[in-house]
């Protein structure tokens, strides 16, 4: 296909002009300023917002609810363990570790496969996406029946290996169907979609304790029966929702004019309109290797996803347990205002950043490392004023919301012209944190060290310290390498005239 030829004509449009725009409503006014910032579709093409809007319906709804329930499924082993599983499996030591540790394993080799096919583009991410998820429900039925922690680790490591295509090939599909001015919201929808299973997860577990204080079963493993009741729904709606890639789609919400819209989307901003094939042997591993990208960002995302264990462990949970001696109510509520409050930042940082052109992730990605740093230092400290206290939780807690769509959205984007090097960079980026966080968290987060875990907060100040340096690494190759785009453009504008 010739990439210069245009799909449909979105251009021949004037805002002010129409129909569905508001009367006298200059784009210049402070009244059009603010809606397009919480509106990104104000100016665009009637057939664009059209296909925008549908888009949001389907992809991004079906996105967040699977990426929900996946993380949803991933948090319970922690809920669990901080209601009644680690005195049901008298678990003592490392073992909750352990766990993880598990998980984590399962999910890294489950790496291997879901790159392959995503990167090769074996797959309809619809149909593969809607099976994976089904499978969840019955493994956590299976959950639910495990009496030994032997059993419990071989369904967590089956558990990871069905959940590890999932973020890849959602970030993925954000990317091929979405510009970079809209990109960084609809990531960080999908991040917060997280969130919200944070948020609602401490809550159901206090309902559950409620319900079962007249049965014999343990709350904890009413968790995971809850669990498969919302993953079988939510499967089902990305069989009907998900739609593949743009090359390649034919869901019923599509006409054919939209299916133009697409491919045109993906042209005016200079990326692929057909699936290619990617490349193999040798040329595979020197075109990849080559590029700084393939280097830089999976130690950025290293940076951010192990720093998060500060706030994932059971940290601020053991604080209020053992020093301020709190009841479940407030130690299975309280975190989820923390994340509440991490959501919201998540969107407004979002939010600004599209408002702004969608390129200025790095500047969000520095705050959040200099917020771990510090909140890691204080309570590395520990002897500190409640209030402190509360604020370094807060610190190592809120910002790390917003980090993960910054990052992956800085990678969708300069990357949007090339979906093999794309695909390869999320994956690989993705991928080498879990294969650290796989065993670090045994020797840095020791369970015998609650609730104050010195030498994790102490790790973790590091390694957010790292993680600043290398956002700063980055930021200064993506220049460099904008700066030689647009002054080879500007030698080839020249040399044709």
């Amino acid at each position: 296909d010739n990439e210069e030829t245009p799909w449909i004509d979105l251009s021949a449009y004037d805002v002010s002009n129409s129909e569905r725009a508001t009367p006298q409503l200059s784009p210049d006014s402070w009244l059009y300023k603010i809606k397009r910032f919480f509106n990104d579709k104000i100016d665009k093409h009637p057939l664009e917002q059209d296909f925008v809007t549908k888009l949001d319906f389907f992809l991004l709804s079906s996105s967040m609810l699977g990426y929900f329930i996946k993380n949803l499924n991933q948090s319970n082993i922690t809920l669990s363990y901080n209601n009644g599983m680690d005195e049901y499996f008298k678990m003592d030591k490392n073992q909750y570790n352990y766990l993880l540790s598990v998980w984590t394993a399962g999910y890294i080799i489950g790496q291997i496969p879901s790159n392959y096919v995503i990167h090769h583009n074996l797959i309809n991410f619809r149909y593969f996406l809607g099976s994976i998820q089904i499978s969840w429900s019955f493994i956590a039925i299976l959950q639910y029946r495990a009496e030994s922690l032997n059993e419990l680790y071989v369904l967590r490591f089956i558990l990871a290996l069905l959940e590890a295509p999932l973020f890849i090939s959602l970030e993925y599909l954000l990317g091929s169907w979405y510009s970079p001015r809209e990109l960084n919201k609809r990531s960080t929808y999908l991040a917060i979609s997280s969130g919200l299973a944070s948020i609602i997860a401490g809550p159901l577990q206090q309902i559950i304790i409620e319900f079962s204080k007249d049965t014999d079963t343990p709350p904890f493993k009413l968790n995971f029966i809850l669990d498969a009741i919302i993953s079988f729904p939510i499967a089902l709606f990305t069989f009907i929702a998900n739609p593949n890639v743009p090359s390649n789609t034919n869901n019923f919400y599509w006409n054919e004019t939209d299916k133009l819209v697409a491919l045109e989307r993906r042209r005016l901003i200079g990326a692929q309109t057909t699936k290619k094939k990617a490349t193999k042997g040798f040329k595979y591993y020197k075109r990849y290797f080559s590029r700084w990208q393939v280097f830089v960002f999976p130690l950025i995302f290293w940076g951010f996803n192990n720093s998060g264990h500060a706030s994932s462990q059971p940290t601020m949970v053991s604080w209020m347990k053992i020093d301020l001696k709190l009841s479940s109510e407030y130690y299975n509520l309280i975190p989820s205002i923390f994340h509440a409050i991490g959501i919201a930042a998540a969107l407004l940082v979002g939010y600004v950043n599209d408002y702004l052109g969608g390129v200025h992730n790095h500047v969000f990605i520095k705050v959040f490392f200099i917020s771990m740093v510090v909140g890691c230092v204080l309570l590395s400290y520990w002897d500190l004023p409640l209030w402190l206290h509360w604020f370094a939780y807060f610190l190592i807690t809120v910002p790390g919301s917003w980090g993960q769509p910054q990052i992956f959205s800085w990678v969708n984007r300069i990357l949007v012209k090339d979906d093999s090097m794309r695909s390869f960079v999320i994956s690989v980026t993705n991928t080498f944190a879990y294969v650290i966080g796989c065993w670090v968290p045994v020797f840095v987060w020791n369970t015998a060290d609650k609730p104050q875990y010195f030498v994790g907060f102490v790790y973790t100040a590091c390694l957010s310290s790292f993680g600043l340096i290398m956002t700063y690494v980055g930021d200064y190759l993506t220049r460099r390498d904008e700066f030689r785009e647009k002054y080879n453009g500007v030698i080839e504008v020249e040399l044709s005239s």
